[in-house]
């Protein structure tokens, strides 16, 4: 092979080598249109999420416009429930008022017209139910009753009447019909002294020997007759001392018609006199 042969192989590489290279360039412009298409790809991935962003702002803003709306009608519920308790309370205080102020209205009339009369009639009844069952009030009843001159006058004519007109021997007739004029129940065949006694304790009366505790009323009893055991000799009521502090004589009532005019005198109470018994016992309920 010659020289120009060379050259001429030489040539032809060259222009081989060329015809690559351009082949290559060639290539390389399609290149960009990828790198292109991947750019637009990427930017329209990117407007994508751009346009995702939107859409998840757009329902941030939508669920935040709906929780504010549940709030305001939370609010709003719970405004109208204060509401109408406010109004359901004003109702009743109002309905409950009323009656309490006609009750006002009409007690006064009321008590006017019904209360009264009866309270003072419950208070009479009451008075009369202790006068004649509370033990302590019969003593102060037959004290009262001796103390008004007519009603003396009236028993002792009823005690004499009993004793078939006689004066003489009129006490214990004397002393029972006192008694009876108080509602205390004393047989009429009664007439002597332990017959007094003896139906006053069969009734409830207690015995008491202690003369310093004697009260206007009490029935007393002297000592007993000599040689009769348990029978005294005399019996009279208690109306008061004749000196306070002093128990030795006492203003009595009994029918000692045939030594005093009047049924109301002085007698010894604790001491003994040469015609009278001392006091033994009192009876008292």
């Amino acid at each position: 092979m010659n020289k120009d042969d060379e050259e001429i192989k030489k040539d032809n590489k060259e222009e081989k080598d060329n015809s690559e290279i351009i082949n290559k360039l060639y290539v390389n412009k399609t290149i960009p249109e990828k790198e292109t298409s991947d750019t637009e790809h990427a930017n329209v991935t990117k407007l994508n999420q751009g346009d995702d962003s939107e859409k998840y702002i757009k329902e941030m803003h939508d669920l935040a416009d709906k929780n504010e709306f549940k709030n305001n009608v939370v609010v709003v519920g719970l405004l109208i429930v204060v509401v109408s308790i406010i109004v359901f309370s004003l109702f009743m205080n109002t309905s409950i008022m009323k009656p309490k102020t006609n009750v006002v209205a009409n007690k006064p009339v009321t008590k006017n017209s019904n209360t009264i009369k009866p309270t003072k009639t419950k208070a009479v009844t009451k008075v009369a139910k202790t006068s004649t069952i509370k033990p302590i009030i019969a003593p102060t009843k037959i004290y009262n009753y001796l103390k008004i001159e007519a009603n003396r006058n009236v028993v002792l004519k009823k005690a004499v009447k009993l004793n078939g007109g006689k004066t003489k021997g009129v006490n214990i007739y004397l002393l029972s019909e006192i008694l009876r004029s108080n509602s205390i129940a004393i047989p009429a065949k009664t007439t002597t002294v332990k017959q007094l006694s003896d139906s006053l304790i069969s009734i409830g009366w207690k015995k008491d020997t202690r003369f310093n505790q004697l009260k206007p009323g009490d029935i007393c009893f002297t000592t007993d007759m000599p040689g009769k055991a348990g029978s005294p000799s005399h019996s009279y009521v208690f109306m008061s001392w004749v000196k306070n502090g002093k128990t030795d004589y006492a203003n009595i009532c009994d029918g000692q018609l045939d030594e005093f005019t009047n049924i109301l005198h002085k007698r010894n109470l604790s001491v003994t006199t040469t015609t009278k018994d001392k006091f033994s016992y009192y009876l008292r309920k």
